[in-house]
């Protein structure tokens, strides 16, 4: 018979984190003296703004500035940090921001072919460059516009790199100093011409547009995600909370309209459905961790029956859990593993094994997110219907992005155009919005350096933001009428010489959920090859259920096992796991992975 009792999961705090979890203190610098600096560029907004146009102009002459993006970037932040509209003493803190948000683990990861990082003002004047080349150059005029825009971008990249140091000293100062990232943000529109678009309005925004960039330590999000926690009260964090939601709810949805057009399968396709699981460790946990105070101030409107507020949570919610309702509502046993992340959540010392600080947290906060939403579910079903897509109007359901940066990034390019005059920002798009937002969003790349193809392919997509609402609410009403989740199977951890269950034939795991840069154990049988580079890469996003040394190299379990194998309630047995990896295997795994005795 299979035991569904184990012994409870090792947990001691006391235990050092493994390498990759992010431990240090984040390096302090003058919050205050930054905040003076920022209000020196916005007062001399003038003529910054006109070095910049000069620097515009010379671009047709000197096209080796455009090459050579290092230069470019100097050059352009020279503009900045000219006397005298910045002191000497202010000159020095050039790149600090920059440099200790990188330090603290944020340093984007190198990916070709693709733009990863904060939003980049140079290659925005690059961009500008090439769409002046293949259009018309503009006069003095549009330069200035668009140098407006350029200003703009710079100042938001250093409030987003500000924002990230609130919470440096401590819960005494952080609402202080949230409010002054706030007046310098709406210093920064009232000090810009009229007509001009305020791409971002609300300084929440900027904590997570900070951290949207893919890196490589990826405990750093969590360090920062207690930081706010512990030094905010809840009223102020709701704003950051719903920010969060609402653009990893957008950057996982596009992800799933992306590989099902690119393979040409429908959204719920079972192949599509292991691939976005499983790669998506990081994004899951940080869902959890905004929705759960969402769902306790949601739980508060409701019961304080105020309307406004509760249609305004429930909108996030729903964006939250949009890209796989299914998990997120009726499988949360398999949620919890899937969220799980050993390089951060677990650590071992010897033969003993334990969840790291950041461990115990998560865990907290799921079983937490386990309880709301399990209260939340009726309600959400019940305020579902006015996030329906309407044909004819806007929905967060069909945009199609990559890194939020990116939708700075269109708002900015699309100011080169000389007739272009738009109203709305960040914050619009991932609210509901008529006929003339939809108009705003088409438009990003309605441009004439971009072909026809590429704007057929980004084409607003009524029917996949359809798909989303009715994946929703289908889910939803699973959720109300089962009142459980649907539980999944097991893995029955045996020892090498163990027999089959009395009760009757277990089969193994197939060896296909096994990887292994070990071509020893490759050669036995055991595993699946795959190299060892892609093999660490894949251990560090979280896609292994469990991974280990063996004399050769590393093996893992892949995660692709939970929905093809587990999802669909089948026990599988596992023998002769090492005794080390089988207690991280019941750590990460929890109820799901149980021991024949």
């Amino acid at each position: 018979m299979i035991r569904r009792g184990f012994q409870s999961p090792l947990v001691q705090p006391f235990f050092t984190p493994k390498e990759g979890a992010s431990t240090a203190e984040s390096p302090l610098v003058s919050f205050d003296a930054h905040r003076e600096l920022l209000h020196a560029f916005l007062s001399h907004r003038t003529a910054i703004v006109e070095r910049i146009q000069r620097l515009l102009s010379s671009l047709r002459e000197r096209s080796d500035y455009v090459q050579d993006e290092t230069l470019l970037s100097r050059l352009f932040e020279d503009c900045f940090f000219a006397p005298p509209e910045v002191t000497a003493k202010q000159s020095k803190l050039r790149g600090q921001l920059e440099e200790v948000h990188w330090r603290s683990g944020f340093k984007p990861r190198e990916i070709p072919g693709l733009h990863n990082g904060l939003i980049d003002p140079a290659e925005m004047m690059r961009r500008g460059f090439h769409f002046w080349e293949q259009t018309r150059w503009p006069g003095r005029n549009g330069r200035l516009r668009y140098a407006q825009t350029l200003f703009d971008l710079y100042v938001i990249r250093c409030l987003e790199l500000l924002s990230m140091r609130i919470c440096d000293a401590g819960p005494s100062n952080a609402r202080e100093r949230l409010a002054h990232v706030q007046r310098l943000l709406d210093q920064l529109w009232t000090s810009a011409p009229k007509e001009r678009p305020a791409f971002v309005r609300d300084a929440s925004w900027l904590i997570q547009l900070a951290q949207s960039p893919a890196t490589d330590d990826l405990g750093a999000y969590f360090t920062v995600g207690a930081r706010v926690a512990d030094t905010l009260p809840l009223e102020d964090r709701i704003d950051i909370h719903r920010a969060g939601v609402r653009m990893a709810g957008g950057h996982l949805r596009s992800q799933t309209r992306y590989y099902s057009t690119k393979r040409s399968v429908s959204i719920d396709d079972p192949g599509l459905l292991v691939s976005t699981r499983t790669s998506n460790a990081l994004d899951f946990a940080l869902l959890i961790e905004d929705l759960v105070p969402l769902l306790t101030a949601y739980e508060d409107a409701c019961e304080r029956d105020d309307r406004v507020r509760r249609r305004t949570l429930a909108s996030a919610i729903c964006q939250a859990i949009s890209s796989d309702p299914d998990l997120f509502l009726n499988r949360l046993e398999l949620l919890r593993a899937y969220s799980m992340i050993e390089e951060v959540f677990i650590t071992a010392a010897g033969d003993e094994v334990a969840y790291t600080p950041a461990g115990i947290r998560h865990l907290r906060l799921v079983d937490d997110y386990d309880a709301l939403i399990d209260r939340a579910a009726q309600r959400l079903l019940d305020d579902c219907p006015s996030f329906r897509p309407v044909t004819g109007c806007y929905s967060p359901y069909g945009v199609l992005y990559g890194f939020t940066s990116d939708l700075l990034e269109h708002m900015a390019l699309k100011t080169a155009q000389a007739d272009a005059a738009p109203r709305f920002g960040l914050e619009d798009v991932f609210d509901n919005g008529g006929a003339e937002t939809l108009a705003w969003v088409i438009g990003w790349r309605q441009m004439p350096h971009i072909t026809p193809e590429v704007q057929r392919l980004f084409e607003y997509p009524q029917q996949f933001a359809e798909e989303i609402y009715s994946r929703i609410e289908r889910a939803l009403r699973q959720r109300v009428s089962n009142g459980h989740p649907t539980p999944a199977g097991r893995i029955v951890l045996v020892s090498i010489d163990d027999r089959q269950p009395a009760s009757g034939e277990t089969p193994d795991l197939p060896k296909r959920y096994l990887r292994s840069t070990d071509r020893q154990s490759v050669a036995a049988e055991k595993a699946a090859f795959v190299d060892e580079t892609p093999f660490l890469s894949e251990r560090r996003d979280g896609k292994f259920l469990v991974s280990y040394r063996t004399p050769g190299g590393w093996t893992g379990i892949s995660k692709d096992a939970l929905a093809e194998v587990l999802d669909a309630g089948r026990d599988v047995k596992l023998a002769g796991l090492p005794e080390t990896a089988a207690r991280i295997l019941k750590l990460m795994g929890q109820n799901l992975c149980v021991l024949f005795k």
